[in-house]
């Protein structure tokens, strides 16, 4: 059994206007992930720096990154343009919490942001968990959503205002409206170049874009005013493989050969993984005493020993 974990939000998080390193955007899509409908709206999710790693196959544990990356993601405000045009500013997280000695960090998330999470309409973006983690630069992880939004359309061609992409990606700083890469040619290779080695070829999809000039009088080089994406969609890739995770259940969570194949066939990776990380946490909190009969007990099956 393959399943791809995907995660889903509303389509003005996905072109709305905010400034988000590559680090704090792996929390945050790794909270998504975790997120329920019915949970309580001051719920805790828990996110492990080893299982970041682990998704995107790093043997590196960047402990301290991750916790620097949760101290700013707390001031990131991002602007966006509701259906009704009113104009949401707020943040993505209401508190941050790093588990001393755990590896783990504990996130609230904001009450303005969560209905775009769970409370989806017709219009939202559906996004592979592993694909969009493992792009390492903050622009092609963006560029990957927008992308996303497109690629279970019939036509999968479109065009953005090259101002409304450099605001999106806050390439246009809002306060003193300097342009990092005013002059497209910059843009290109240090933007949008990088997006398109990372995403093709190494996600579910690929893309290609070219620019739209504009007209300007008299001689000289036109200007550009628009980019156009045209979105290759392959369901491919961005796989959790079933031997993994069996190997992680056996080993890591110490069950037998012949349970975790029963939590394989009733299970799909994605329940699976949200599982492994609550019950690594508790672990980590010292709240487990026997490790294989919690886990077993956490999966529905019966076990003869007992857990804390």
């Amino acid at each position: 059994m393959n399943k791809v974990i995907e995660i889903w939000q509303d389509n003005v998080l996905t072109v709305a206007r905010y400034e988000m390193s590559e680090a704090e955007k792996n929390i945050l899509y790794m909270v998504v992930a975790s997120i329920k409908k019915d949970d309580p709206v001051t719920k805790m999710y828990q996110v492990s720096v080893k299982e970041m790693a682990h998704i995107t196959g790093s043997e590196e544990l960047k402990f301290e990154a991750y916790k620097q990356a949760s101290r700013k993601l707390l001031s990131r405000v991002f602007e966006t343009t509701l259906p009704n045009g009113d104009v949401l500013q707020a943040t993505f997280i209401a508190s941050a919490l790093y588990k001393k000695g755990t590896g783990t960090i504990q996130i609230e998330l904001s009450q303005m942001v969560r209905p775009f999470y769970v409370e989806l309409n017709e219009k939202y973006t559906k996004i592979q968990l592993v694909a969009a983690i493992s792009l390492n630069s903050a622009y092609a992880k963006r560029i990957y959503e927008l992308l996303c939004m497109y690629k279970n359309m019939k036509d999968k061609t479109f065009r953005r205002n090259l101002i409304d992409l450099k605001n999106m990606l806050w390439v246009i700083d809002p306060k003193t409206g300097k342009d990092s890469y005013s002059n497209w040619t910059r843009f290109q290779m240090r933007v949008l170049e990088v997006a398109a080695k990372e995403i093709n070829g190494h996600t579910d999809l690929t893309f290609a874009y070219r620019p739209i000039y504009g007209d300007r009088p008299g001689r000289g080089r036109k200007p550009v005013v628009e980019v156009e994406f045209e979105v290759f969609y392959q369901a491919k890739l961005e796989t959790v493989q079933t031997s993994t995770l069996q190997e992680r259940l056996i080993k890591q969570f110490r069950l037998r050969s012949d349970q975790a194949e029963q939590i394989l066939a009733n299970h799909s990776s994605e329940t699976i993984t949200r599982q492994l990380y609550d019950v690594q946490v508790k672990i980590a909190d010292g709240k487990v005493k026997n490790i294989g009969s919690y886990t077993a007990k956490v999966f529905g099956l019966e076990t003869k020993g007992r857990e804390k």
